[in-house]
């Protein structure tokens, strides 16, 4: 009877000391139940502070390729339409040294077609100046070729505030100072009246340049 007391009381200690143990056990695993539901809580937070982050990024990189777009509009060269003086291609410089080849003469009538056309009805007595034989000078080839391709950049493409003064610059410098170089280069020519018989005496020369020379 003893012994199966001792037992009993032995028997009830473990069920004892197992019953606190279970307790423990499972106090512990509520407690990483709620850590668990903690952690998840937050990663969802995070999660969602994540997602409106990269949003966040998405719209930046948008707004940084649409500046980036503008930018290179901005920065890029115009398109040969959009140039100054786009309207109208430069002519290669004739060879003047070489008479005979076919360039010069090529040039020669385009020259001779803006002449008639432009030069003397439009520059007054600064076209009166240059006589018939002005074709026979290197000269005044020279000369007009290049006045006529400044005549086609500054007046053919639309012009704006800047090319007016660029066109005022040409009728007071170089349009003067070439007609002048023209006139001396071809006064033997007016002196000796060596000039077309269908064309009309050559005016007197201003005095100003009579002056001069």
């Amino acid at each position: 009877m003893l012994r199966l007391t001792d037992l009993a009381a032995r028997v009830e200690r473990v069920e004892q000391s197992a019953a606190r143990r279970i307790g423990e056990l499972a106090a512990s695993c509520a407690e990483a139940l709620a850590q668990v539901a903690g952690l998840r809580e937050e990663a969802g937070t995070l999660g969602g502070r994540a997602g409106g982050i990269e949003q966040k990024l998405a719209d930046v990189s948008a707004l940084l390729a649409r500046m980036s777009a503008q930018i290179d509009d901005l920065t890029a060269a115009p398109a040969p339409d959009a140039q100054p003086g786009a309207a109208y291609r430069v002519n290669p410089g004739p060879p003047w040294w070489n008479p005979g080849d076919d360039r010069c003469a090529d040039a020669a009538g385009r020259l001779r077609d803006w002449v008639e056309e432009v030069y003397r009805p439009v520059f007054g007595y600064l076209g009166a100046m240059l006589p018939g034989c002005w074709d026979r000078h290197p000269l005044c080839l020279a000369s007009l070729d290049v006045l006529h391709e400044a005549w086609c950049l500054l007046y053919l493409p639309p012009r704006d505030p800047k090319m007016v003064f660029a066109q005022l610059d040409w009728l007071t410098r170089p349009l003067l100072q070439a007609a002048e170089i023209m006139a001396a280069e071809t006064r033997p020519c007016r002196d000796h009246g060596h000039r077309d018989p269908s064309e009309p005496a050559p005016p007197a020369v201003p005095s100003w340049l009579n002056s001069r020379h």
